[in-house]
């Protein structure tokens, strides 16, 4: 990605220069769905981001229904919002350390070496049993429930078996197979889960690194200096060309005093930061924050979240509409109780003050969303143009009629954004009589789109006659 420019600016590094202002409000549909979480677990890879496509792989990769980190805080909200992609990642420090058990032989000589396949302090053991069919069988258990069995009439065998499978891994072999035991606890592993900023700065430069993701959450409401660094960080990397949503959210006193909230939400002011007020079923907001994101990531960008219904069945406390009309005014995205519904009461973001280049319109999610989704597409699709172009006049007339007709049509089909909208090369740079002289590597273009918004407020006038 490449980021922004500002008039008169010139990059060093090659690639299209998107400015997303006011009167050019642009808007895409490319990928979207894809959401981000640090946590900390008893299993998995550490420190690497990892693909998860449902509830079950993101189980599976991170044992995330059993422990007690906050890798079940994720799995418990994150896929209800319904992504396509979950990018995990498991943070860990470095007193992070795999489980050993060491199996003897009939003489008391190691036989084998086990290590758990990740940083774990599981409760992992390893029984050793005579095989029916000749050799040695081995069984990995936690807590007596048996997680595999292999079996082998050699080391080799017994090795090959033990390498292939999803708990443990050989780390040394003897001669001998093992002798039989009641079960050799493995020891010595470590989580690695009391993480510190380090670890979450470690998080989040992977992130901007993959640059797919289009929301993150923390992992629950931590540390209010990691909050911090993330805001910053988020303000950062969407200059760079990573345009990600960062949605915070408070614990559970937040919903008996919001104003904690709002004033966190006022802090922020910004369009790309969503703050969630209040929480539901006894979940606090930064829990629900979890959820929220993924909604945020995956709603299509000609709908609204606003009444959308949660899978949430009870707020933690109910609002009046004087609290609900002083959250919207501030930026804190609530929920509220519907019969026996919790739905999402406002679409929006904690942009209250527009800056330079915003509008109040920004702070619907939607509409930001429509924005920044637009910035990624048309920088990856002139990414691509640009490779095997000569910087002509006819080119850039060849590349903007293919953005209107190829990209922006389809858009206004969708409703995305109204019909009319352009994509011409820049006149200030590329006019008869140019206001700045682009080089002789760089082309501008400007687009003009007006985007389309849901039906959020119906008024009626009903007029009774009686004649």
């Amino acid at each position: 990605m490449s980021g922004t420019y500002k008039q008169g600016e010139h990059k060093v590094l090659s690639g299209v220069y998107t400015r997303i202002v006011a009167a050019l409000e642009e808007v895409s549909n490319g990928t979207r769905g894809i959401v981000t979480y640090p946590f900390t677990s008893d299993w998995g890879p550490v420190n690497v981001l990892q693909e998860c496509y449902s509830d079950k792989d993101f189980n599976e990769l991170y044992n995330a229904e059993n422990t007690a980190l906050t890798a079940n805080t994720v799995y418990n909200h994150a896929f209800k919002g319904k992504p396509s992609m979950v990018l995990g990642y498991r943070m860990a420090t470095a007193a992070a350390a795999k489980g050993i058990a060491l199996l003897n032989d009939d003489t008391s000589a190691k036989a084998l070496e086990l290590e758990t396949l990740y940083p774990s302090k599981r409760s992992f053991a390893a029984r050793v049993t005579e095989s029916l069919s000749g050799g040695k069988s081995i069984e990995i258990l936690e807590k007596e429930k048996v997680l595999m069995k292999v079996e082998g009439a050699t080391v080799a065998e017994i090795v090959a078996a033990l390498n292939s499978s999803e708990y443990v891994r050989v780390k040394s072999a003897g001669e001998k197979l093992p002798a039989d035991n009641a079960g050799v606890t493995f020891s010595g592993g470590n989580n690695g889960e009391v993480v510190t900023g380090t670890e979450y700065a470690g998080y989040r430069a992977e992130v901007e690194a993959d640059m797919r993701a289009k929301a993150i959450a923390l992992d629950d409401y931590t540390d209010p200096a990691e909050v911090v660094a993330t805001e910053g960080w988020l303000r950062r990397v969407r200059n760079d060309g990573l345009y990600i949503t960062f949605v915070n959210g408070g614990p559970l006193s937040w919903d008996t005093n919001l104003s904690a909230a709002h004033q966190k939400s006022k802090a922020f002011n910004h369009r790309a930061i969503v703050n969630v007020g209040n929480g539901a079923d006894g979940f606090t907001a930064g829990e629900v924050a979890i959820y929220i994101a993924a909604r945020v990531a995956s709603v299509a960008l000609n709908r609204t979240l606003t009444d959308e219904d949660t899978p949430y069945k009870l707020v933690n406390k109910k609002l009046t509409r004087a609290e609900r009309i002083e959250a919207k005014k501030v930026g804190t995205l609530i929920l509220v109780q519907q019969g026996d519904k919790v739905i999402i009461d406002e679409a929006i973001n904690t942009l209250t003050v527009p800056g330079e280049d915003e509008r109040i319109e920004m702070s619907k999610i939607r509409v930001s969303n429509a924005l920044d989704q637009m910035a990624y597409d048309l920088e990856l699709f002139g990414d691509e143009y640009k490779k095997t172009r000569s910087n002509t006049p006819e080119a850039r007339e060849t590349y903007a009629a293919t953005v209107e007709k190829e990209y922006f049509e389809p858009l206004v089909l969708q409703e995305v954004f109204k019909p009319g909208a352009t994509y011409r090369p820049d006149p200030d740079y590329h006019g008869t009589n140019p206001i700045y002289t682009a080089k002789l590597d760089e082309a501008y273009f400007v687009s003009g789109v007006t985007p389309v918004d849901s039906m959020e407020k119906i008024y009626q006038k009903a007029n009774v006659s009686f004649n």
